[in-house]
C-alpha cells in the first residue's frame, strides 16, 4: 500500500442475515446497528468533515475522534462519497497544531453530565485498540497524501478496526452523472469495490463487515424505480452493480437498496418501497415490484438490506406522529422484515431494515415528539407493536459534523464539545450504550426518563470563534428531503387535482461554514 495502515486493532464480527435477521455470522446471534454518519468524501474535502478545526486532539485528529465515536456505542459509521473526488490527488493538507487530551479529562469528557457519578468515574476507560502515533503536538500526521481515494481507503481500516461497521455510501445528489448511464454508474462502483478487496486485511477483517449502499436518495437525481428513456432506473442501477460487486466477492459483500418514487404517498427522500398495486396505481407511485421480484432470485438476495431514510417534522415540514407514523411505515417498509416480499406461489423472503439516515437539530418539540414515535416503531415497543412487532435492525444517525444545515451535529459550538442533548436520547430511546454502561450492552432499551436539559453551552475562546454561518456558492451533494404533501380525511396524502405536489424540494445542505481558521489555512466554503 501506499500509506501507513492503522494497526489491525479489534475487527467486528462478520454480518450475515437469516430468516430475515441481520445476525453475527459466527455466531448467529442478532446484531443491531447503531451508526452514525460522517459526511466529507462527498464534498470537496476529500476526507471526514471537521479535521481542520483545531483545539485539541479529541476534537482534531480523526483517529482520536473514531476512537470516541466508538467509545460513545456507535458500532457503525456511514461514509457518503462522490466519485469525482476520490481520485483528486491535490488533497488537503490535515496536519494541525493540537494539544493532547488523555486520562481523566478524556475520560469525563465520553460521560455524559448527567451520569457524572461516583460509579462511572471509577470505570477504566478502554484504550485505544488500533492508535495513530503523531508528532509531539500535532495531529493527522499520519493520514496519506497520495489521494483521497487513498485516505478513504484508510478510514475504513481505522475504523474495522475500532470494532465497527462501514457503510460506502454514493451520494452524487448532481455533482456528477454516473446514475444515468449503467456502464458508467457500475465500472465506478467495481473500480471502487476492487481496491477495496485488494486491501491487504481484506478476507481476514474487512469482508462482510464494510456495506454497500448503492445509491443515496435517487430521487435527488430524478431516478425511480423505473428507467425514464435512456436514463437507467434504480431496479437497473442497484441489480447491475450488485451483479458486478457479487462477482468480484461473493458473500463477501452486504448490499444496502434505499427507496425511490413515492413522495405522493407522503415520504422521504430515501424512503419508497410500497409494493401493494392498488396503493401505486391509486397514488400514482414509481412502482419497485419488478426490482423485487428480480431481487429475490440472485445469489445476494439473501444479503440485502432495506435502508429507508426517516426525518422529523423540522426536515419534512410535514407533521406524522404516532399512528400515522406507524401505519404510514409499515405499508413502506415495515411489511418486508415481518411479512417479506411474497411471490404468486405464497413464497415469501424477509429483509432487515436499517435505517440509512435520521437525525434532527433537536430544539423542537414537534420533532422530540416524532424521534420518540420513531423509536417505539423501530424497537416494536408500545403501541407502536400494533403496526410492528419486529425491532429493526438498526438505524444512523445523521450526522457527526456540526456543519449539516439542518440537522447540526453530534458535536457543536465549534466541532469541539459533544451534543449529550442527542447522545442522551440515543442512549434513553435507541439504546445507544456508552463505554460506562457497557454492562448494560445488549439489553433492550431501558424505560425513557423525561428529557434531560442541555448542558450548557461553553463559549469558544476568541481565537477558535464560531464559524459564519453563510450559505457559499458553489454545488453540492445534499441529502434532499422532500416535504410530504397535505393529507386527507383518512390521514393519507391527498394529490393535488392536476396529479403534483405542490410543494417543491427542501434539500439538506450539508456544507462547510469556513471558520476563519479555516479559510486562513485556505480551503474554500462548499456548499452541499
Amino acid at each position: 500500500m501506499a500509506y501507513q495502515a492503522p494497526p489491525r486493532g479489534t475487527p467486528p464480527a462478520p454480518l450475515d442475515i437469516r430468516r430475515g435477521k441481520l445476525v453475527n455470522r459466527m455466531s448467529g446471534r442478532p446484531v443491531t446497528i447503531r451508526g452514525i454518519n460522517w459526511f466529507g468524501f462527498n464534498v470537496d474535502m476529500g476526507m471526514v468533515d471537521g479535521l481542520w478545526a483545531g483545539g485539541s486532539d479529541a476534537t482534531t485528529d480523526f483517529s482520536k475522534i473514531a476512537y470516541q465515536i466508538r467509545m460513545l456505542g456507535f458500532n457503525a459509521v456511514r461514509l457518503p462519497f462522490a466519485h469525482r473526488f476520490l481520485n483528486k490527488t491535490d488533497v488537503w493538507d490535515l496536519v494541525r497544531e493540537c494539544s493532547s487530551v488523555t486520562g481523566t479529562k478524556l475520560k469525563d469528557r465520553l460521560i455524559a453530565p448527567e451520569d457524572a457519578n461516583q460509579i462511572a468515574l471509577r470505570r477504566v476507560l478502554p484504550p485505544h485498540p488500533a492508535p495513530m502515533r503523531n508528532a509531539p503536538g500535532k495531529c493527522n500526521t499520519y493520514l496519506p497524501m497520495r489521494n483521497n481515494l487513498d485516505r478513504l481507503l484508510f478510514a475504513v481500516q481505522q475504523f474495522v478496526a475500532l470494532g465497527m461497521y462501514v457503510v460506502l455510501d454514493y451520494q452524487p445528489q448532481g455533482l456528477e452523472q454516473h446514475a444515468y448511464n449503467l456502464a458508467d454508474f457500475v465500472t465506478a462502483w467495481g473500480n471502487l469495490w476492487r481496491r477495496v478487496t485488494c486491501l491487504p486485511n481484506f478476507s481476514s477483517d474487512l469482508a462482510n463487515r464494510v456495506l454497500i449502499d448503492v445509491m443515496n436518495e435517487p430521487d435527488s437525481m430524478g431516478i425511480k424505480w423505473e428507467p425514464s428513456g435512456d436514463r437507467p432506473g434504480a431496479e437497473q442501477l442497484y441489480l447491475a452493480t450488485a451483479d458486478a460487486l457479487w462477482n468480484i466477492s461473493p458473500d463477501k459483500v452486504l448490499f444496502m437498496f434505499e427507496g425511490t418514487g413515492q413522495n405522493m404517498f407522503g415520504l422521504n427522500w430515501g424512503n419508497g418501497f410500497i409494493t401493494d398495486e392498488a396503493i401505486i396505481n391509486s397514488r400514482g407511485l414509481s412502482n419497485p415490484n419488478k426490482f423485487f421480484t428480480r431481487l429475490v432470485k440472485k445469489p445476494y438476495a439473501k444479503k440485502s438490506i432495506i435502508s429507508p431514510h426517516l426525518y422529523p417534522p423540522t426536515i419534512t415540514k410535514s407533521t406524522w406522529l404516532g399512528q400515522e407514523l406507524w401505519k404510514q411505515s409499515n405499508t413502506s417498509f415495515g411489511y418486508l422484515q415481518s411479512t417479506g416480499y411474497c411471490q404468486a406461489n405464497g413464497w415469501c423472503l424477509k429483509f432487515p431494515v436499517l435505517v440509512g439516515e435520521t437525525g434532527s437539530a433537536y430544539t423542537e418539540q414537534d420533532d422530540k415528539t416524532w424521534l420518540k414515535d420513531f423509536a417505539d416503531f423501530a424497537n416494536a415497543r408500545g403501541a407502536a407493536r400494533r403496526y410492528n412487532q419486529v425491532p429493526l435492525a438498526g438505524w444512523m444517525w445523521w450526522a457527526y459534523n456540526e456543519n449539516s444545515g439542518d440537522t447540526g451535529g453530534i458535536v457543536h459550538n465549534d466541532w469541539q464539545d459533544l451534543h449529550w442533548g442527542k447522545l442522551r436520547y440515543m442512549m434513553d430511546y435507541l439504546g445507544l450504550t456508552p463505554w460506562y454502561k457497557a454492562s448494560d450492552a445488549g439489553r433492550s432499551p431501558r424505560t425513557p426518563a423525561p428529557d434531560a436539559p442541555a448542558p450548557p453551552a461553553r463559549q469558544p475562546p476568541s481565537s477558535r470563534q464560531p464559524p459564519a454561518r453563510q450559505r457559499p456558492p458553489g454545488a453540492g451533494s445534499g441529502a434532499g428531503r422532500r416535504p410530504r404533501p397535505p393529507r386527507d380525511a383518512a390521514g393519507l396524502p391527498r394529490v393535488p387535482r392536476d396529479g403534483r405536489t405542490r410543494v417543491g424540494p427542501r434539500r439538506r445542505r450539508q456544507h462547510r461554514r469556513p471558520s476563519p481558521r479555516m479559510a486562513a489555512a485556505g480551503f474554500a466554503a462548499t456548499q452541499v
